[in-house]
This record gives structure tokens, sequence and C-alpha cells, in this order.
């Protein structure tokens, strides 16, 4: 005797589709709309699951994105702090200052090419120098951010925790690390480095009342690549939290 073919399976959405279907006999327009309604309100039933956060308190997941968040700066500035942690990663490398950028092929012909490459390298490896620095103030800054909407920013966009603290916080976090990207960019020579291309382009015409910031400029790339780096790992957390912190942390971020 033939084996018989096994019966398809009712798959849910076969099923709901099926139960959309108005029965024949239903062809008058008011019925056609009463089944659609009443088909419409099943359908949404039948997809509708508990929110992904039921049953977790505000102090919990406050918790959480404050461990989310310390998690992530440790990450960030373990990783830019090492040897071309920023020269190394093209996401992050901080380029020379705009006006030096965009004029330095015409530099290069003029025998500046060297002294160029030499300054490029040694502000990246002060950034280096100086994101180890960041860890209190960011810590202290995450500590001071306001988490009332801690469920909203959990269930949003997948840096929104890094990128609320960003905003709320970059400006005293900026002025915080003056001082290190300062102090770093003079152990490198960079700013000595600078003082020697600025004599030089004292020479030039189209550069010669050129005065660049370079602290600033630095100070700027460095938090841009900190908060980069923050934002990539906090994303991670929420693909993988498992062993990364407390029961607290993990049952949280597990929801997600």
């Amino acid at each position: 005797m033939p084996e018989r073919a096994p019966q398809a399976g009712i798959t849910r959405r076969r099923m709901l589709a099926l139960m959309l279907i108005p029965p024949l006999g239903l062809v008058s327009g008011s019925a056609r709309a009463e089944w659609w309604r009443s088909g419409h309100d099943m359908f949404r039933a039948l997809l509708a699951r508990p929110p992904r956060l039921s049953g977790l308190s505000t102090a919990e997941l406050i918790e959480a994105v404050h461990e989310a968040l310390v998690i992530a700066t440790h990450s960030a500035s373990e990783a830019l702090s090492r040897r071309n942690g920023f020269y190394g990663n093209p996401d992050v490398r901080i380029p020379l200052p705009e006006v030096l950028a965009t004029t330095r092929r015409s530099l290069g012909r003029l025998g500046m090419e060297a002294p160029l490459s030499t300054l490029e390298l040694r502000i990246n490896h002060a950034a280096e120098g100086a994101v180890r620095h960041a860890r209190g103030p960011l810590i202290r800054a995450i500590f001071e951010l306001d988490l009332e909407h801690a469920r909203d920013l959990l269930l949003g966009d997948k840096d929104a925790a890094t990128r609320h603290l960003e905003q709320a916080m970059r400006p005293q976090l900026t002025e915080a690390m003056r001082e290190p990207v300062t102090a770093s960019l003079d152990a490198v020579e960079a700013l000595s480095s600078y003082r020697t291309l600025e004599s030089q382009m004292r020479d030039i015409p189209f550069l010669a009342n050129v005065r660049l910031d370079l602290v600033g400029h630095v100070l700027e790339h460095t938090m841009n690549g900190l908060f980069h780096a923050m934002a990539e790992e906090e994303a991670r957390l929420r693909v993988d939290p498992i062993g990364r912190g407390t029961d607290v942390f993990q049952r949280v971020f597990s929801r997600l």
C-alpha cells in the first residue's frame, strides 16, 4: 500500500488567513464589513505578545542602563587606549585639521609631507594616551544622567543609551577631557610638531595667516571616537549580554 504523503501543517499564518476569509454565505456589504472587523481583531490578538520588559521594575531598568554604559565605558576606553587604538582604526582615526588635509598634496610638493605625516600620527597617539583618563568623568556623568525614560532607551535604537549620554553630558565631559588631551599632545610632542609646521606655513602665502586650535581639534575627535566605540559596545551588549554583568543586567538585556 503506497505511503500517504504527510498532511501539510496549518501554520499560524495560514490559520490567520483562513480566519479572515468570510464564508461564502456572507455576501452583503454589511456582513463582509462585520466579518472583517472581527477577523482583524482576532488577528491583532493572536499577534500580540507581552511587552518585552514586563514584570521589571523601573529601578531594575535604570540599574541595567547604568551598568551597560559603565561596561561600554571600560570596553571603549580600553580598546582606544591601546597602541594605534585610534590611528589603526579608520572609524575613529583623527585626521589632520581640515586646512592641512585639503592642502596636503600642495604642501607635500613643498617638502612638508613628512612633517604632516608625523603630526597626524602624533595627534592620534595623543588621543590614545588621553582617552584612558575619560573613565572617571564618564562614570560620574553616567550616574548623574536622567534615566526617567530608561524603558524607552532600552526599547529604542541599538545605541540609544550611549547617544542619550552624549547628548546630555558631552559638554561637561569635553571640558573634563581638555587637560588630559593637552597634556598628552605635549607628551607625544605633537604640539612641537605643529609649531614647526606653523613656522614653515608663514612662508606660504595661502597659509601665512592660518592659526589652528590643535587641542580643540584633537579633543573633538577624541570624544567622537569614544562615543562611537561606546555605541558599538552597547550594540554588542544588546545582542549578547550573557556573562557580561550582574543578574539584573542580564535579566533586563536578555529581554531585548
